[in-house]
Formats: C-alpha cells, structure tokens, sequence
C-alpha cells in the first residue's frame, strides 16, 4: 500500500495526538492523591476508570501485581497504566519490635546495635531475649504490638508490617519521633484489604 504525503502527515499527527492524550491522561491519574481525588477523575474523565481490588476476591495476575505494588506507584500491566491510591478494609497486623532510642543514641550506634540485633538472632538468638537485652522503651513486653488495625501506630512502622511477610526480620526509622526499630513480623496479615487503584487502557 502506497502513501501520499499528506495521509502519511495524518498518520503522524495521529500517533503524535494519540502520544500526547496517553500522557495527559496519566497526568491526571499522577495528580490523584487520595480516594476522594481519584473518584473526581474518574468522574470527569470516561477513560479513565476506578478499581477497587479485594485481597480475597481479586486474584488474576494483574490483580496479584497490583497487590504487589506500594501506595503511589504507578506501573503500566498488559497496556493499561495504573496507580494504587490507596488501601482501606479492616485488615488486622501483629509484629515484635526492639525500640532504640534516637534521642540517647547517635545514628551511627543505632546502626551498628541493628546489625548486631539482627545478626544474633540470624545465630539463634531469641527475639524476646534481645528484646530483653537492647529494647529501650519502658512500656511494652517482649515486643509485641498485639493485634492492630490501620491508624493505630505511626504510619512508617505500620506501612512496614503490612508490606513484610510473617517471620521476616526488618528495620523501621520514624526519624521525626527519633524513633528506630528492628521489627520481626509474627502473623499473616488478617482480614480482607481493598485497595483502589485508578487506570485507563492505552492508545497505541
């Protein structure tokens, strides 16, 4: 098939809109920051579209990839471009921690006493024993969180809990508090997450 210049000039203005519409369209995805945002886009943008995924209903493997995501990552899956917005639900977490005190320590121990923590109870070590032996918060017990729920504790060690899996060992730093921690996570997370996430089918 043969073509005249202006249809190939057509051809390139098209791809070129096509280009501009994908990118305008992310922007708008890019700027919704919160659930109440992301339903105001959708409502002015018809391509654009609002899921919300259930972690016990939604099990494809774009759904699973969703999942994997952080809040506020954007990714594009089988030619759809996607942001995970938010995770609501009621969705129950529960960890041990050592708490190692900024305001006493200078960073660079804390580091060096993580990396000790966590080495030592790589050898065998019991959490509760080195919760006995380096934990600097007076108020709790062996470490246990007990069983908590979004909103409950500050939103960096809460966001950590949720993303590890059971029996992984992690730091958490809440450096506004002067807060540092070495987590061990005890419990699958309980319940059912719902997560939205705003996306809309690319143009080619």
């Amino acid at each position: 098939m043969k073509y005249t210049y202006a249809s190939l000039f057509l051809l390139t203005l098209t791809a070129c809109s096509q280009k501009a519409d994908n990118r305008s369209l992310e922007l708008m995805i890019d700027r919704a920051g919160n659930i109440e945002q992301a339903y105001k886009v959708a409502e002015k943008y018809p391509f654009i579209k609002l899921y919300p995924l259930s972690s016990e209903k939604d099990t494809t493997a774009v759904d699973q990839k969703l999942f994997s995501l952080n809040v506020g990552d954007t990714a594009t899956i089988q030619g759809t471009y996607y942001k995970v917005i938010a995770d609501t639900g009621n969705y129950t977490f529960r960890a041990q921690y050592i708490h190692l005190d900024g305001a006493v320590l200078t960073r660079a121990h804390i580091d060096s006493l993580r990396t000790l923590i966590q080495e030592q109870y790589a050898a065998g070590k019991s959490f509760e024993e080195l919760n006995a032996k380096y934990n600097m918060d007076p108020n709790q017990k062996n470490g246990d969180t007990g069983p908590f729920t979004a909103g409950m504790m500050v939103k960096p060690f809460e966001d950590a809990v949720a993303r590890h899996k059971k029996g992984d060992i992690f730091t958490v730093d809440v450096p506004d508090k002067k807060w540092y921690f070495v987590v061990r996570k005890t419990y699958d997370n309980v319940g059912e997450k719902i997560r939205i996430v705003l996306g809309f089918k690319r143009g080619n």
